[in-house]
């Protein structure tokens, strides 16, 4: 009930205590052992009435800081469990040895919520050994740096500019975004943001999203840059497809000033006469009427460049053109008929 018997090729077996077992936390899922199993032990003694009094967690204890030490001078990792949160890092069970994890080793980022951390398991490298109070300080910082730095080179060998990534914001200005896809964080600037005036409010840190690649970095230094507009049809195509140049538009006038008059076609679509494009012979006022030839398309503010000049100018034409039309010619009947008096 309370023993482990252990034979380890004497006369007597040895006992350990099996909270031994039952309290080691470098194997959480198989607390106790099963017959047949070898498990490492040190011999610490005697038992009364013959038998050896052994301890595993001792012996793990010796072998897990031989193996520590080892991993240090040849800069391999170890494998561990966080026991506990301490104040300024973590406790990892190393194989039997209780090490540090100072917080700012334990993550790429800041550990916001410490407790998550406890009962996780955990990759690490020794970078300090104290053999004289037989303590380890460990960092799982580097580990994960250098998983980043080999995805971060995968990724780079197969991205194409031109295709589409689900990525992940990790910050977000005014300026830009900065998205992580997978291991290799690209910059989203403000143009590539949304068709028309960027709003970074609409976007939060660690909303996840498509993205189109527009420059990869060839060299080491480069930044690669991402776009979120290319993926959204621009507005301004379908404003050419509907308004199409040389054909009149007509709506009524919202702004009047030096840099022209801007005026309503419907409630989603504004048009702007440049000064140069005014008619001088009109008279502007806010909430007339307007009618306009289109020139284009802003595809910056995405409005319809429209002028009332060449508008006057095209029904001037047709006026004149109506006036000099020649007379349709006479016929049989009127060459014949007497004129009317009068």
């Amino acid at each position: 009930k309370d023993s482990v018997l252990v034979d380890v090729g004497e006369k007597n077996e040895g006992a350990v205590p099996l909270v031994e077992f039952v309290s080691d936390l470098s194997t959480p899922k198989h607390p106790a052992p099963t017959p047949g199993q070898r498990v490492p032990v040190v011999k610490v003694g005697g038992l009364k009435g013959g038998g050896i009094a052994l301890s595993h967690l001792k012996a793990k204890t010796a072998l897990g800081w031989e193996m520590a030490v080892k991993a240090h001078a040849e800069k391999q990792r170890v494998r561990g469990l966080v026991s506990s949160s301490v104040k300024g890092g973590f406790i990892v069970d190393v194989q039997g040895v209780q090490a540090f994890l100072p917080a700012s080793l334990a993550d790429l980022r800041p550990v916001r919520d410490p407790k998550k951390m406890v009962g996780t398991g955990v990759r690490c490298y020794v970078i300090e050994v104290n053999a004289s109070k037989r303590q380890l300080v460990l960092s799982r910082k580097a580990v994960l740096e250098e998983e980043a730095g080999k995805r971060k080179v995968k990724i780079t060998s197969e991205l194409r500019p031109g295709e589409v990534r689900i990525g992940r914001i990790v910050r977000v200005s005014s300026e830009s975004l900065i998205i992580d896809i997978g291991g290799l964080e690209g910059t989203v600037r403000a143009p590539d943001m949304a068709w028309g005036k960027p709003d970074p409010a609409a976007f939060e840190r660690g909303q996840k999203l498509k993205v189109k690649v527009l420059v990869k970095p060839e060299k080491e230094g480069e930044f690669l840059f991402l776009g979120i507009k290319q993926l959204q049809p621009n507005p301004a195509d379908a404003l050419k497809r509907r308004f199409i140049a040389k054909s009149t538009v007509s709506g009524k006038i919202t702004e009047v000033g030096a840099h022209g008059v801007r005026f309503e076609i419907d409630p989603k679509t504004n048009a702007f006469v440049q000064a140069a494009e005014c008619d001088t012979d009109i008279v502007y006022k806010i909430g007339d009427p307007i009618k306009a030839i289109v020139l284009g398309v802003d595809c910056t503010n995405f409005e319809i460049r429209a002028s009332t000049l060449k508008f006057s100018e095209i029904h001037d034409r047709k006026r004149v053109a109506q006036y000099m039309k020649a007379p349709p010619p006479l016929t049989l009947g009127q060459l014949l008929s007497p004129e009317d008096k009068g």
